[in-house]
């Protein structure tokens, strides 16, 4: 019984642009949803829309680096999000122009800050995940 053939890796340059093109997309949706928050109360609130960042940017690093067979990739797609969050944050301050408030003194605040600290870890925990599912790949391969 032949095995299927496993598809082939992408090549760096396209794995780099890929990691790229996926950051900015990332961050942009991140932008734009973390902004969401639902009030219970005054003083209680759930920034859901930052949470759903966070989970979209911990999928779309595991997905990029199984994909692409690297994990530098997370990295790279990791270094291109936080770039433009904090340009978002930061780069437009002296217009008073900011999609990504850093002040843990509001409710979108906290959002804002859960938003880039987060991203950074929820990266961080997508490239272990994918170096293990990928190392486990590998192991059972070289079994059979």
């Amino acid at each position: 019984m032949m095995k299927p053939s496993s598809p082939t890796a992408p090549g760096t340059a396209s794995s780099a642009i890929a990691a790229i093109a996926l950051g900015a997309i990332v961050a942009f949706c991140g932008t734009m949803w973390h902004a969401s928050i639902w009030y219970l109360s005054q003083t209680v609130y759930i920034p859901w829309g930052t949470l759903l960042a966070l989970l979209m940017t911990c999928l779309a690093t595991i997905w990029l680096c199984l994909h692409t067979q690297r994990t530098w990739t997370g990295g790279l797609m990791g270094v291109t999000i936080f770039a433009i969050i904090t340009y978002f944050a930061f780069g437009r301050a002296r217009d008073q122009s900011v999609l990504v408030l850093m002040n843990t003194d509001l409710p979108i605040g906290v959002a804002g800050t859960l938003w880039g600290l987060g991203s950074l870890f929820c990266v961080t925990l997508g490239i272990i995940i994918a170096a293990k599912s990928h190392a486990r790949n590998r192991a059972k391969v070289a079994r059979d």
